[in-house]
């Protein structure tokens, strides 16, 4: 972690040296530009007496324009390193585990979810704020999606895991692509008005007589032209036949000004689209999986920029002598918008490809950036055998000078683990320690531990139900449904990891206890993983009955000098020790025993 820190922090240094130095010029250039415009005024004051002078101000009207281009390209410059500055001090300050700077995912919180909403993987201090690098929308939305999981396969994986490696080599790449992605944020919005855009019905390209006369009316218009200049009599010819294009403009008025306002707000985050496939496409890789992502990216970064290439050309309508001219001898309305149907013709079916190559990096740039920054960290062997094996395994938003990590093993044969343990002690911890740990597995991440082996299972929760008054269920109602939900992907036969947390919390205690047997005693034959955790210690008897299928764990708490101790750590057998009293106690809702 020291390397770390110097690592970013010399990063940060780097950028915000190269910021002042941009500043610097974007300062100088300001001057000159201003210079430039009151020198230009001066001379155009003395021009009226000595024409010579006029010279002078092309010259500075040409030097002023070279300005405010360079001037453009600078304050882009600077944009993205001060982002790049700022993406270094948020990894610093990352690696602290203070990590609330990043987008925290609430948006893709569901209580329904199967195990999501129990494993605290979306919302302010989750696991997706603390994986978040994304420098989209589109990025954010494809890591919710695997986070949430997605099928695939163990090949994938090991695919993916080959690339994450080698992304977390490529600093620059990652945090270039985030700053990119920074200086103009996308929303969902910008995607859902874009893909709206591609279905839309033509206005020119597929209507026989506007494209017929694209080609027929500036053939007139450059005819009459040439007349005219070999005898002004064609002049009011010219005149009339301009009216008349500017009447065909106007039947289309309407739609043409709701196409401009539509495309102008698709080309900013379309010009940022082109950016980045444009970096994906210029930086080398060798994983195969990367490459295929590059390749797509080379084929879309042409198309995305003659896109904003034609959409820039359509907005020059704007310009008032570029639309009189421009619509009076050459329909150049139409004109752009028949480039613009082409264009989506030809590309429309591709478009949502390309923005899932961005989404894809983005997703592959937040995990390698994981586990660039937690190296001791070991990507997961996936196993065909229904079973998990861990070496040191710990939760990876819990600070690493706190982090207690565990072994442990389950299945082959044990398929139940019955955890038992005093309040606080670490049970329901431990369960979402396994799970976010399946969760980066099958991603492909690299998970919080030594070593780690574990199948592809389908994961299901029961750890954290809520009632809801809007779908008029009580607490108990809601626990109940979560657990039919399991059972019936247990009854399924699919292989499936479950976590349970002090289950049937909504009854009294002998008939939790009676449900909860009942509920054991059909794990028992099942195919699945199950993790149960609860203060009921007299479930540890069940071990005697179903010997190849049960196994006891507890945590235990220990009393020392009057103050209550945890060590967090995953034991063997039942639970010896409780502590409700002595909280009580100390907290004064029971008296002290004397």
């Amino acid at each position: 972690m020291k390397d770390l820190h110097h690592f970013y922090s010399d990063r940060k240094n780097e950028f915000t040296k190269k910021c002042e130095l941009l500043k610097s010029k974007i300062n100088r250039i300001a001057f000159g530009r201003t210079a430039t415009a009151i020198l230009s005024f001066l001379l155009i004051y003395l021009a009226f007496s000595q024409t010579v002078f006029w010279y002078g101000v092309v010259l500075l009207i040409v030097i002023f324009l070279m300005l405010v281009s360079k001037h453009g390209k600078l304050q882009k410059q600077y944009d993205l390193h001060q982002k790049l500055q700022q993406l270094n001090e948020l990894e610093l300050q990352a690696l602290d585990h203070h990590y609330t700077s990043f987008g925290d995912g609430l948006r893709y919180a569901d209580p329904h979810h199967s195990y999501s909403y129990d494993l605290d993987l979306f919302g302010p201090g989750s696991l997706f704020q603390y994986l978040n690098r994304c420098g989209t929308i589109i990025g954010e939305d494809e890591l919710a999606k695997n986070l949430n999981g997605s099928q695939i396969s163990k090949e994938s994986i090991l695919e993916r895991q080959k690339a994450i490696n080698e992304l977390a080599t490529k600093v620059e790449f990652r945090q270039w692509f985030w700053a990119q992605g920074h200086t103009f944020r996308d929303s969902k919005k910008d995607a859902k008005g874009l893909f709206e855009w591609l279905t839309e019905r033509d206005l020119v390209f597929k209507n026989k007589i506007l494209t017929s006369l694209l080609v027929v009316f500036p053939a007139i218009s450059l005819a009459l032209i040439l007349l005219t200049i070999y005898n002004s009599i064609y002049f009011p010819l010219l005149f009339v036949f301009a009216g008349i294009q500017w009447v065909v403009i106007s039947l289309k008025s309407k739609q043409v000004k709701i196409a401009e306002d539509a495309l102008s707000h698709h080309r900013k985050p379309f010009d940022n689209y082109a950016k980045l496939l444009h970096l994906l496409a210029q930086t080398e890789f060798s994983n195969s999986y990367l490459v295929s992502i590059q390749n797509e990216a080379r084929h879309a970064s042409d198309r995305i920029q003659k896109f904003s290439r034609l959409v820039n050309a359509f907005e020059s309508r704007q310009n008032a002598i570029a639309n009189l001219f421009g619509n009076s001898l050459y329909l150049y309305d139409f004109q752009c918008l028949y480039r613009l149907e082409k264009w989506r013709h030809q590309n429309k079916n591709e478009v949502r490809v390309w923005l899932e190559k961005i989404a894809e990096t983005d997703f592959f740039i937040s995990l390698s950036t994981f586990h660039f920054n937690h190296q001791e960290n070991s990507f997961p062997i996936i196993a065909d055998e229904l079973a998990i094996q861990s070496v040191e395994m710990g939760h990876p938003l819990i600070e690493y000078r706190e982090r207690v990590s565990n072994t442990f093993t389950i299945g082959d044969p044990e398929n139940i683990m019955l955890i038992t343990g005093a309040n606080m002690a670490g049970k329901s911890t431990f369960l979402r320690t396994v799970g976010i740990n399946m969760v980066l597995a099958f991603c492909g991440a690299s998970v919080c531990a030594k070593e780690f082996v574990c199948p592809l299972v389908s994961l299901k929760t029961s750890m954290r139900a809520t009632d809801s008054l809007i779908d008029h269920q009580s607490y108990f109602y809601a626990e109940l449904s979560r657990l039919k939900m399991i059972m019936d992907e247990v009854r399924s036969m699919r292989p499936t990891l479950i976590l349970l947390d002090e289950i049937l919390r909504g009854t009294n205690s002998n008939d939790k206890h009676d449900g909860s047997v009942g509920l054991i005693k059909q794990f028992v034959a099942s195919h699945a993983l199950v993790m149960l955790a609860s203060h009921d210690v007299e479930l540890g008897v069940l071990v005697d009955k179903f010997p190849n299928a049960i196994r006891n764990y507890c945590f235990e708490s220990e009393i020392q000098n009057d103050v209550l101790a945890f060590d967090y750590t995953l034991h063997n057998g039942i639970a010896q020790k409780a502590n409700a009293t002595f909280l009580m106690q100390k907290m004064g809702i029971l008296p002290a025993e004397e």
